[in-house]
């Protein structure tokens, strides 16, 4: 029991003590007295006390006891041992803090303070933007329900708030909603295992404030709810919205992954061609696992038959893809016939007399000077890795673009990549996709825009521990905040990350990250991490010992000693539940509580119900996206003219 408790206490003991004092002295006067008993009265009382010596004696007696036992609720220690605790969340309770921080001085952030240390903004359900949002989220709503039939309505706003970003919790006041989020340029790390809430309690809220921002988004949706609640938000909002869904490749939007290749080619740029081969080469292809010439000769396979297929097709674009490719390669390097040479080397030969200095040429010349089976290793591996573009749905969408992806940072954009939540085939496309993205809006930031994106980039990259590993991302944190761009990364535990990066670099990429937000981990090695990051407090710890010896009195001790103690051990952050969750940033460690969507205005802005609803709506809208034919692929067939019989 504190302080402060101690005392209310021994003050509600004294105040019924008095009370008591005043009707057992009345009671016990005329008890003695054998006189017929009235009710009590205070002017009675008061003269009785005056006029009687006795009943005057009885109530100072009854007094002096009630403030003895007033004073023995105020000095009692209960237990000594027993250390006060402070309530964290309803499953977490520590010991209180105590001295002056001699053993550490780590402490929560207090509630009063998390608007210092915070951005926020109001969400205000009266504001007219936002009510008009809200009242067409309500009316998709009733349309999906059948209450009210389909009605073309255009709602468009503009931007409501300056800047968004992660969401990290909200207060509710009358009508509104105060959302603490964060503003700055700076990059944040989200440990989430499945299934523990994060798309509810976190990613469709900061969707929703960066689309009254008017920031752009790309997002990894491996379920592709995301798109189908927040696609009409968004348009309203006046952004351009695209998916690239691997779940419904018909329906999807089209993006040729060769497109940074095939535009500097147009422009005559031949070296910034071969550096585009060679990013989204390093991507496909990965970095050596062993013996470095097994990846290099891959890499340079794939290279050469890349830029051969783009450059020699300028005026057929319809064969400028990665289909194309592989088919290229699969074709040209089949095995000869005895005392003939392969396909592919009697096309580069005729490439080299007709241009020199074609790239093409040159980047076969890894795999030209290896041995013949070295050489088979080489094209198969290179099959291997461009596998994914033989799938016609998957060759139809990456034939060509329908948007360019550097314009997220010249206009509002949301991207959302829709990948099949039950396997892991389509990730590393997506982390190809993103990695393109970087190196073209970073780009374009540098030669038109100062060094700065207009408007600013966010990736809100859910699953990203089962992206492929991603080049230069190291270093591609540093430079992206200066540069507008912010990584949003949500990763199960630090062992997932080491699983794609070595130990060094994903403690860098945590590093990168100064904001790391603690959802939910059953990974012991990521809750030992993030106590030592909260760091140790100082509070108190009581002992108690006794001891008897033969023909002699019993003997005890008891003592109080500060010690160092982790502001939470590891098993204390694996209770926080929903709707709690850990903060680290470079402030105080703090607690917020961001419930589940149906609490926020957001869930009124997307139209969004019960889960009946929300399955109806899913249903509905994906039967309303429109659906692409989708042809026979589209074959360059210049092998057929080497064809090996």
């Amino acid at each position: 029991m504190n302080k402060k408790a101690k005392l209310i206490g021994a003050v509600i003991v004294l105040v019924l003590g008095v009370v008591a004092s005043v009707f057992g002295t009345w009671y016990l006067h005329h008890l003695l007295t054998r006189s017929v008993m009235a009710p009590i009265q205070f002017k009675s009382f008061i003269e009785l006390i005056e006029l009687n010596v006795n009943a005057r004696n009885i109530f100072l007696l009854l007094l002096v006891g009630s403030f003895f036992m007033a004073l023995v609720v105020l000095l009692n220690r209960t237990r000594v041992y027993q250390s006060e605790l402070v309530t964290i969340t309803p499953r977490i309770q520590i010991p209180r803090p105590a001295g002056q921080h001699q053993h550490g001085s780590a402490w929560f952030l207090a509630e009063k303070d998390k608007v210092k240390a915070f951005n926020t903004v109001e969400i205000d359900s009266h504001q007219a933007d936002i009510k008009r949002l809200i009242e067409a989220g309500k009316l998709d709503k009733e349309i999906v329900d059948g209450v009210v039939q389909p009605k073309c309505r255009v709602v468009r706003i503009d931007k409501r708030f300056e800047k968004g970003g992660i969401v990290l919790g909200k207060k509710d006041k009358k009508g509104k909603e105060r959302l603490y989020f964060i503003a700055e340029d700076a990059h944040t790390i989200v440990f989430g295992a499945t299934r523990c809430g994060k798309t509810r309690h976190v990613v469709l809220q900061t969707i929703g404030l960066l689309g009254l921002t008017g920031e752009s988004i790309i997002a990894t949706d491996p379920k592709g709810e995301c798109y189908i609640y927040t696609r009409f938000f968004l348009e309203r909002c006046g952004y351009k919205v695209y998916a690239l869904d691997f779940k419904n490749p018909k329906k999807s939007h089209r993006y040729n992954f060769c497109q940074p290749i095939i535009d500097a080619v147009n422009a005559s740029d031949i070296p910034k061609a071969i550096d585009y081969t060679w990013d989204l080469v390093s991507i496909l292809v990965g970095e050596a696992k062993g013996e470095k010439l097994w990846t290099n000769g891959e890499a340079s396979i794939i290279a050469a038959s890349l830029l051969a297929v783009v450059i020699e097709n300028k005026k057929k674009p319809q064969y400028q893809n990665l289909t194309n490719v592989y088919y290229f390669i699969a074709e040209m390097c089949k095995p000869p016939k005895q005392g003939e040479e392969m396909a592919i080397v009697k096309y580069m030969n005729r490439l080299k007399i007709k241009d020199p200095t074609h790239p093409a040429v040159g980047l076969l010349a890894i795999s030209e000077i290896s041995p013949s089976r070295t050489r088979g290793s080489f094209f198969t591996s290179a099959l291997t890795t461009l596998r994914l573009f033989t799938n016609p749905l998957i060759a139809d969408m990456t034939c060509q673009s329908d948007f360019r992806p550097a314009d997220a940072g010249m206009e509002k954009t949301a991207i959302f990549l829709i990948l099949p939540d039950g396997k892991l085939t389509y990730h590393p496309i997506a982390a190809l996709f993103c990695a393109q993205l970087y190196t073209l809006t970073t780009e374009e930031a540098d030669l038109h825009h100062g060094g700065r994106l207009p408007i600013r980039m966010n990736f809100v990259l859910d699953e990203f521990g089962n992206f492929i590993k991603w080049p230069d991302l190291t270093t591609q944190l540093t430079a992206g905040g200066s540069r507008g761009i912010r990584f949003n990364f949500w990763v199960q535990g630090s062992s997932q990350l080491e699983e794609k990066y070595s130990k060094e670099e994903a403690r860098t990429i945590k590093g990168n990250c100064e904001n790391w937000i603690y959802l939910q981990t059953d990974d012991a090695e990521t809750l030992k991490e993030i106590s030592d990051k909260l760091g140790p407090y100082t509070t108190s710890s009581y002992s108690i010992s006794s001891s008897q010896q033969k023909h002699q009195s019993a003997s005890s001790s008891q003592s109080l000693n500060l010690i160092s103690r982790p502001l939470l051990l590891g098993n204390e952050i694996g209770k926080i539940d929903r709707p709690y969750s850990l903060v680290t940033s470079r402030n105080d460690p703090a607690m917020m509580t961001a419930p589940d969507l149906s609490q926020w205005f957001f869930n009124d802005m997307y139209g969004l119900g019960d889960e009946i609803h929300n399955t109806k709506m899913i249903k509905q809208r994906q039967a309303q996206r429109e659906e692409r034919v989708i042809k026979d692929l589209d074959l360059w067939g210049i092998w057929n003219i080497y064809k090996v019989d």
